[in-house]
């Protein structure tokens, strides 16, 4: 039976490191159903409600404070679809930029120090008069996000001797495909004070990490429910993988939407031409608001003689919303940023991230972590294409206008491995999930 002793002891290693995995995962998900079984009973009989304070200073326009906003969505409706489980939540945002975080949601008045939006408070970061407020209702939970630090008034109200409550600071990092990641989530952290504990909280990749954000209805997007098509999006949208054909309109063009940082935007065109010609002239690229919005366009305008130069359509600036149903609604996607990159990844559809430019060219190692997060889904031949345009895009040596064509050229081989890559995520769970269980787990030990 077998043909030697060594075939046999793998064969029995191999059974015993099945039986050991699933008895670590039953024991993992028990310890997981007395969690929520233990919040479901301390919910009931004590009926708690949770304040939840989200800081955010904005460093990049609107990456930062578009992850709060999407963040602060989230959790009220996790808590709302699980209210049976998780206490009420009153969500304060306070941030520095008012301006920027009104772009992204119209409702937000840039002009007012405090208001009521959506369902939660939004206080401007530099307005003292909120410490008074703080002090009437002092924080309970503290959501810093990307190492933004603390308004002086609310240090202040932290460190008060006179206060006696206990809060809790929740650091929410910042996404990264790194191992460090899994190595920092739920890493507690010292302060200068016993009752003001901090705790890390890392969005990843893994289900070693807090996950991605995301709604139900993104959810039922990848699952493939229908969803209507916005009547501002005249697009004709390929089914993702293993789904019939969702709603479609007769419009011929194959599309991608350019955002991005600056760049060598003379490579980028010359590859969008030739697949352009490849294609028989029926590429549009639609070109987003950013940093790369204006050189993009004057480096196009170079090339307008060219017979097989591509269509461009400029977007006005989108407010959050729009934008993801946009990106939900492109075949292909070139983005940049880690609010986009998160979408991107969720939405189960061929993309190319530009990663944030760091000293030193360290963007290049965020970008080999997610290949490697990426790599398992796909055979190296299509994937060497991939690996290729994510390194030459974000700074190492090679030909980007071929990396790009060569990447355009192989779609159709791609689409299936990306759809893969986001139903894998999806697994993980969701950040707020898990963030509603980490906060009323909290109250009650």
């Amino acid at each position: 039976m077998f043909s030697s002793r060594t075939d046999f002891l793998f064969l029995i290693e191999q059974q015993f490191i099945f039986i050991r995995f699933e008895f670590e995962t039953s024991i993992k998900k028990i310890y997981h159903n007395l969690n929520i079984l233990t919040i479901f009973f301390y919910n009931i009989f004590m009926q708690k409600k949770i304040d939840i304070t989200i800081l955010c200073k904005v460093v990049d326009n609107f990456g930062d404070i578009g992850v709060v906003l999407r963040l602060s969505k989230a959790l009220l409706e996790v808590q709302k679809q699980n209210s049976a489980i998780f206490p009420e939540i009153n969500i304060r945002i306070v941030s520095d930029n008012l301006k920027s975080f009104s772009l992204l949601e119209p409702k937000i008045n840039e002009n007012l120090d405090v208001q009521s939006v959506l369902g939660f408070q939004v206080f401007n970061w530099e307005n003292d008069a909120n410490l008074e407020y703080f002090q009437k209702n002092p924080p309970e939970v503290i959501l810093e996000c990307f190492q933004c630090g603390r308004p002086s008034w609310l240090e202040t109200l932290l460190f008060d001797i006179k206060v006696q409550n206990i809060v809790q600071i929740v650091m929410i990092d910042y996404l990264s495909a790194e191992d460090y990641a899994e190595t920092f989530h739920l890493l507690q952290s010292l302060t200068r004070s016993a009752r003001v504990k901090k705790i890390n909280f890392m969005p990843g990749f893994t289900q070693k990490t807090g996950g991605l954000i995301f709604y139900n209805h993104e959810i039922d997007f990848l699952e493939g429910v229908s969803l209507p098509l916005a009547p501002e999006l005249p697009l004709t949208l390929p089914p993702l993988p293993g789904q019939s054909p969702r709603p479609q309109r007769d419009f011929s063009k194959f599309q991608t939407i350019f955002f991005s940082y600056p760049h060598d935007f003379s490579s980028i065109i010359k590859a969008f031409i030739k697949f352009n010609k490849k294609i028989g002239g029926n590429f549009l690229v639609n070109l987003a608001q950013g940093a790369g919005f204006l050189p993009f366009q004057n480096e196009y305008k170079k090339f307008s003689s060219s017979k097989d130069i591509f269509d461009l359509k400029t977007l006005d600036f989108l407010p959050q919303e729009k934008w993801d149903e946009l990106l939900k609604q492109m075949p292909l996607l070139f983005i940049r940023g880690e609010d986009s990159l998160a979408r991107a990844c969720l939405y189960g559809r061929p993309f190319v991230w530009h990663a944030y430019i760091q000293e030193e060219n360290y963007q290049i190692v965020k970008v080999k972590a997610l290949l490697e997060k990426l790599r398992p889904f796909f055979p190296e031949e299509h994937f060497s294409k991939i690996e290729k345009l994510y390194l030459v895009y974000n700074g190492s040596d090679g030909n980007l206008c071929e990396a790009i064509f060569d990447f355009l050229s192989d779609y159709e081989n791609l689409t299936e491995g990306f759809f893969n890559f986001s139903r894998s995520l999806k697994k993980n769970g969701n950040l707020a999930f898990h963030l509603m269980t980490f906060i009323s787990k909290n109250y009650i030990i």
